[in-house]
């Protein structure tokens, strides 16, 4: 019964991730910080403030967070978002690359390449 459960849990965390990817503000928040970490503000410019309010941001922000694709560190009074470090982010960059955009970078492939070599 509990691996039962286990897997209705694994399958919940899927379609969640997939469905977070299937949002054109998300993808934008997420290739923002393929870059590097940013915080609520930097995102919000990057994604564009003539596009969408800084407290819609901020809900997209908290709903990557709570299926842990994000996570923050607080710096005082600030939020530095970056991509999760446990998750490995080469399908967003393989989807990229597939329709001819290659800028996204997994750290976690990357990091296992420097240990292979």
């Amino acid at each position: 019964m509990k691996k039962i459960q286990t897997l209705e849990l694994t399958e919940k965390k899927v379609v969640q991730f997939f469905a977070s990817l299937a949002d054109k503000t998300r993808i934008k928040i997420l290739l923002s910080l393929t870059e590097k970490p940013k915080t609520v503000n930097e995102i919000y410019s990057f994604v564009g403030r003539d596009k969408i309010t800084l407290s819609a941001i901020s809900h997209q922000l908290k709903q990557l967070s709570d299926i842990e694709v994000i996570y923050y560190k607080r710096n005082g009074k600030e939020k530095i978002f970056q991509l999760s470090n446990e998750f490995c982010w080469c399908i967003l960059r393989d989807a990229f690359k597939h329709f001819k955009q290659s800028s996204v970078k997994c750290k976690m492939c990357s990091k296992k390449q420097a240990g292979q070599k």
